[in-house]
């Protein structure tokens, strides 16, 4: 009888090494450990004894119990943190996790992330774990353990373009299948998801110059890969009417249906939107710097400068997100003279009160706060010099 290869397992980036048998997963920072894990396994099954709960099943068992009818969209935030949880530590015992197992996923999955997400994450984790232990599975949720503690995130995580961004985006590229979305994201604060929801003969009324937003693009719950259309919005606000402002009235002039679609004139799924985003992004930096980037630095000008000594020119990137021209356009509201009045500007952005709009989507940039300081000093050098 032939002897049995010994498998060698590789190093994830992690640290750990993995395994499998069947769907089941095994983790571990040692790939003798790793190993021995699934012989347990394949041991405990052959007895008819796979009792134990392993992470993976009992976390998946766990969302399928807490939503059971859930909102397209919040059902996709906490499937995504599922997923990593799986992704880390699916191939452990429930009982056997412990709070660095958690800390650990928050340092290597999250390293990025802003505090919000990362909040919602610890959520998700510890209800997984409060689960297992009103199961009587543990006895204590690791999750929640002070050691598990995550880190601070970013704050935030988007910005307002800047207004030379703006102005090569109205110039540049405007035959891309993403210029429409990116238009009614910049000019109409919509967000990705509305946007890629939108038909244009349905929704926008070029006489009446308005903009209804009354469909949402979820996640396909069949299908993680499509997207569904419903009128369940992220907020009870959601669904509204938004000023056709002229660059976007302009910018959706002549066409008609879905403001993207892939390349055959269809719907776009999950992939095909990052691709076409990415390549968005990547046009508008080959049309800002004139070249494109795999070209940078390979040019016969650019050779011929290497070779006197000279630096290159500056590569400028278009480091542009979908949700920094949705704050862009809160931004733009802001900074107008006078600025447009609050409740309006919520009732824009599909919020359902001032919270988001002041912490995430109007910060306060240094162009405005000098504006304000040089009116403030004007007011006063008036009354200052006014007679009595």
């Amino acid at each position: 009888m032939p002897r049995q290869k010994k498998q060698t397992l590789k190093k994830r980036k992690d640290g750990r090494y993995a395994c499998r048998y069947k769907s089941q997963w095994f983790y571990s920072t040692d790939p003798e450990e790793c190993l021995k894990l699934r012989e347990e396994f394949k041991e405990a099954e052959k007895r008819g004894r796979v009792a134990s709960y392993f992470v993976r099943q009992y976390a998946l068992d766990w969302l399928a119990r807490t939503y059971p009818n859930p909102n397209p969209k919040t059902l996709e935030g906490v499937k995504r943190h599922i997923t990593i949880l799986c992704d880390a530590i699916g191939g452990l015992p429930v009982s056997d996790v412990k709070p660095s197992d958690i800390k650990g996923i928050y340092a290597t999955y999250y390293k990025t992330y802003s505090s919000e997400y990362i909040r919602h994450a610890k959520q998700a984790f510890s209800g997984v774990f409060d689960a297992a232990v009103a199961d009587g599975i543990i006895t204590s949720n690791p999750a929640r353990d002070r050691t598990a503690k995550p880190h601070k995130g970013t704050k935030g995580g988007h910005r307002a373009i800047t207004a030379q961004e703006r102005e090569w985006m109205l110039k540049y590229c405007r035959n891309h299948r993403a210029f429409p979305l990116a238009m009614a994201m910049l000019y109409a604060g919509l967000r990705p998801q509305e946007a890629k929801a939108l038909v244009i003969e349905r929704d926008v009324d070029f006489m009446a110059e308005t903009v209804t937003v009354n469909q949402t693009a979820h996640t396909d719950p069949e299908n993680g890969q499509k997207y569904v259309h419903t009128a369940q919005g992220k907020t009870n606000r959601a669904n509204r009417t938004i000023p056709l402002l002229g660059p976007l009235k302009m910018a959706l002039e002549g066409r008609t249906g879905l403001l993207i679609t892939d390349v055959k004139g269809e719907q776009v799924t999950r992939n095909a939107w990052q691709s076409v985003w990415k390549s968005y992004c990547a046009q508008m930096e080959e049309e800002i710097n004139g070249i494109k980037h795999r070209w940078y630095g390979q040019t016969k000008e650019h050779k011929r400068l290497l070779a006197e000594g000279k630096p290159l020119p500056p590569w400028i990137p278009f480091d542009v997100t979908p949700y920094d021209l949705r704050v862009s356009f809160c931004t733009m509201c802001r900074d107008v003279t006078p600025p447009i009045e609050m409740h309006t500007v919520i009732k824009w952005m599909g919020h359902t009160d001032a919270t988001m709009v002041l912490s995430v989507y109007d910060d306060l940039p240094d162009n405005r706060e000098k504006a304000e300081a040089a009116r403030l000093r004007d007011s006063l050098t008036t009354v200052l010099t006014t007679k009595p």
